[in-house]
């Protein structure tokens, strides 16, 4: 099996067994670490599955005491390098059907490439890719104003690059961590920017002032590292779980409770029951990374009180003190995960966002005409046009013009969308299909779900 992550892995195995587990922790990320020492505490044997760095991507940069020590004790668990598929677990070229009592999906996310006119011809790298053997003397362009992007710039400027901090947002992703390190930085940070090409070795760009109007800008660029990240939706998706956009993640991600628990979507749309999956971490459990080891020992707690191991009482307890630091450092998130349990507005149906950014689309609302190249799939090349023409032919139309106008929104109710397919491969549907559904979705001003589940019938109909 070659797996270097999650989206670059092709299973392979010759030969077929059988692996019965209590608990199967997907992933190597701190929040599955956690939640296996303190399942282990129970008396539950967990089996860490994961590919990529034990840890995440965090060891990757500057990683604290904290997570380092949590890290070294992953020693004490069985652990091995491999991967699952929603019903097999591929390693040493075994290919294992696998038994579990509860199955913990710490996978965490993905960073992606940026896309943008041109952007095939540019050397990019993902920061996860780059800093597992950074480069020195390049002038590099970090794409993402997050704390994972400014970490990234700031590991790469150690080792004696240029370094440039662009982003698409207006404003910084992450101003608390900005805040922090911003005596450190020496190195420009570009926000409200687009991408408009990449030629000899140059690097054009617009960038929008605070009188709305843009300025060009054109750069000396030898690498774009991507600090973007979305979930990888791959196990849920293939085991029969929704997703659904997140603005607050620039993700699609399943519905779960506030423990972490998956759970499934009936037919009117509501989330129903729970199940033996879960989700821990920063980006499916809709957290920031000063949480996860709390959401960690919570998920344990949680799922021994299941098992008859633990008071609920004293898992509500810690549920309801979680909560709170949560709403006072995280509002956001805390209203988010809100809405994946009970619903918008406590209606038990969750209404999907308009895609309001798409960070790894490095531009913001040009015409379709200036993004037909513009790549929706990263694994094969697959561009906007293809699937811009699948759309003209589904409604019987020369010319797509999507604006969001008093006149034209009824033609946007009413747009028939095609279902989105590129393959069985693990990229394709790890990083292609939610990636393609989000910049489609604010191309066409569509909820992303409707380009993989099919768009509501009742939607095509005109009265």
């Amino acid at each position: 099996m070659a797996c270097k992550s999650a989206i670059q892995c092709v299973p392979q195995a010759t030969r077929e067994e059988e692996l019965n587990v209590d608990v199967l922790i997907v992933g190597g990320s701190v929040g599955g670490i956690v939640a296996a020492l303190e399942l282990k505490k129970y008396g539950y044997s967990p089996k860490i599955v994961h590919t990529g760095p034990l840890g995440g991507h965090r060891v990757l940069v500057d990683p604290s005491q904290e997570i380092q020590a949590i890290v070294a004790r992953a020693n004490e668990l069985d652990v091995e390098a491999g991967f699952f598929d929603g019903s097999y677990v591929y390693t040493n070229g075994v290919r294992y059907k696998v038994k579990y009592k509860h199955l913990i999906l710490a996978t965490g996310g993905a960073d992606v490439p940026i896309t943008f006119p041109g952007s095939t011809k540019v050397p990019q790298k993902t920061a996860e890719e780059v800093l597992q053997d950074p480069p020195n003397g390049l002038n590099v362009v970090v794409w993402g104003s997050s704390e994972w992007g400014f970490k990234t710039a700031i590991a790469l400027r150690r080792r004696g690059n240029n370094v440039v901090v662009m982003d698409n947002s207006a404003y910084l992703r992450d101003v608390k961590y900005y805040e922090e390190v911003k005596s450190r930085l020496d190195f420009p940070i570009i926000t409200s920017a687009r991408l408009t090409g990449y030629k000899s070795g140059a690097l054009k760009y617009r960038v929008k002032t605070v009188r709305g109007k843009e300025e060009e800008g054109e750069m000396k660029v030898d690498l774009i590292v991507s600090a973007v990240r979305m979930v990888n939706p791959y196990v849920p998706m293939k085991m029969g779980y929704r997703v659904f956009y997140s603005f607050e993640l620039n993700s699609l991600v399943p519905r779960r409770s506030v423990y972490g628990e998956l759970l499934s979507v009936d037919e009117s749309g509501r989330a129903v029951g729970g199940g033996n999956v879960y989700a821990v971490g920063h980006l499916y459990g809709a957290v920031k990374d000063g949480h996860v080891v709390d959401q960690g020992r919570l998920l344990a707690m949680y799922i021994a009180s299941k098992d008859g191991l633990e008071d609920a009482g004293r898992v509500k307890d810690a549920l309801d003190k979680f909560l709170v630091r949560l709403a006072v450092e995280a509002n956001w998130l805390y209203n988010l995960g809100n809405r994946l349990e009970k619903g918008t507005d406590g209606t038990g149906r969750y209404v999907e966002p308009n895609v309001i950014d798409v960070p790894h689309w490095a531009s913001y609302w040009p015409q379709l005409d200036e993004l037909e190249d513009v790549v929706i799939c990263p694994c094969d090349g697959t561009t906007l046009r293809k699937v811009l023409d699948e759309v003209k032919r589904l409604n019987n139309v020369k010319e797509l013009k999507v604006k969001i106008t008093h006149e034209e929104t009824d033609l946007l109710r009413h747009l028939k969308v095609p279902k989105v397919s590129f393959g069985n491969s693990v990229c394709a549907e790890s990083v292609c299909i939610p990636y393609a559904v989000i910049i489609l979705g604010a191309a066409l001003a569509q909820r992303p779900s409707y380009f993989i589940y099919g768009k509501p019938q009742m939607l095509y109909e005109i009265s």
